[in-house]
């Protein structure tokens, strides 16, 4: 008797990160798949969308470095 098993993966709707999941899919194994769902939402977290008066500031403090 087979084993089965049901996976947990989201749903990804937008075609850009489908076929950028499809290609990365395609070099990795089923454990490093896995394994990189499982962390996927902790790694969104980590993302930030600084103010533009941020990066501003970082790019002139930058530039007075130089």
């Amino acid at each position: 008797m087979g084993e089965t098993f049901t996976s947990i993966f989201n749903a990804v709707t937008n075609k850009a990160q489908v076929k950028q999941s499809e290609v990365v899919q395609e070099n990795l194994d089923v454990d490093d798949v896995m394994f990189y769902h499982s962390i996927r939402a902790d790694l969104d977290l980590l993302k930030k969308k600084p103010k533009l008066q941020t990066i501003h500031y970082i790019l002139d403090y930058s530039k007075s470095r130089r």
